[in-house]
């Protein structure tokens, strides 16, 4: 991968369905495979700052920030996991080409959805510190691991997770988090039909490697990527090595 910095598509487009609004924002452009980025719980653009830039050297890359979160508006209710992927395949519909779909914890379980419904629209499923391990499926649980996650994650990447937090509000987070914790991973991985590579920190105490393995074996044709150093922010902390992954990892019939 080259050197190069691009910055994004001046203004954001809007994408307006089922009276929700989800807010694309564009890096690069050209006649590449696209890059479809989708955040975590509670996040937005700023997660996905540092790798965006590196994938837009190879394709046009649309960073997702989905109702309620970052800044697209907040609807009347919380969403679960099953309507943000409708949104997605919606979105995905419009733009009438095939995507790497990129999803990052919570939004692991969007793309897998997504992916399920329409594997036409997928080229390929990205799942970075994949949710949730059906061993630690509580909010307590969940919560403890995320705060051990905070100790080992740079300041900078803290400050973004913890912004977009904020942007967010801690009642719709809430309100959220029981359908991330109740979503199926590992049958969504074990129905996908599309190739797929799940990559981890090798130091995340949320996406465990256990978990990851097996999470892994599940995919019919995919395989596990480690980034070395890395936390459940590997995309932030490790950009360069996430989006190399991305890129350049073959893909492998069982793992």
């Amino acid at each position: 991968m080259g050197s190069r910095t691009l910055t994004r598509a001046a203004g954001p487009d809007r994408f307006e369905h089922a009276g929700c609004t989800v807010v694309d924002h564009r890096y690069g452009a050209g006649p590449g495979t696209p890059f479809v980025l989708v955040h975590g719980i509670g996040c937005g653009l700023s997660y996905f700052e540092p790798i965006a830039p590196l994938l837009a050297e190879h394709g046009p890359v649309h960073v997702l920030e989905l109702p309620g979160f970052g800044d697209a508006p907040k609807p009347p209710s919380v969403l679960t996991i099953e309507e943000h992927a409708g949104l997605v395949v919606a979105l995905l519909r419009s733009m009438g080409r095939p995507v790497v779909l990129v999803g990052q914890s919570m939004g692991c379980e969007i793309v897998l959805e997504a992916a399920l419904r329409a594997p036409e629209l997928v080229e390929r499923v990205v799942l970075i510190g994949a949710v949730t391990d059906p061993d630690e499926r509580t909010a307590l649980q969940q919560g403890l691991r995320l705060a051990q996650d905070v100790l080992g994650e740079t300041p900078a990447t803290n400050w973004r997770v913890f912004s977009e937090y904020l942007k967010c509000g801690p009642r719709r987070y809430l309100a959220t988090l029981p359908s991330m914790l109740a979503y199926d991973t590992e049958a969504a991985a074990a129905a996908l039909t599309v190739p797929a590579l799940l990559i981890r920190g090798e130091k995340d105490p949320i996406c465990r490697r256990p978990w990851a393995r097996r999470l892994a074996a599940r995919l019919a044709v995919g395989r596990l990527v480690e980034i070395p150093g890395g936390h459940h922010n590997a995309h932030s902390t490790h950009p360069r090595a996430t989006a190399s992954a991305i890129l350049t990892a073959p893909l492998r019939t069982r793992v």
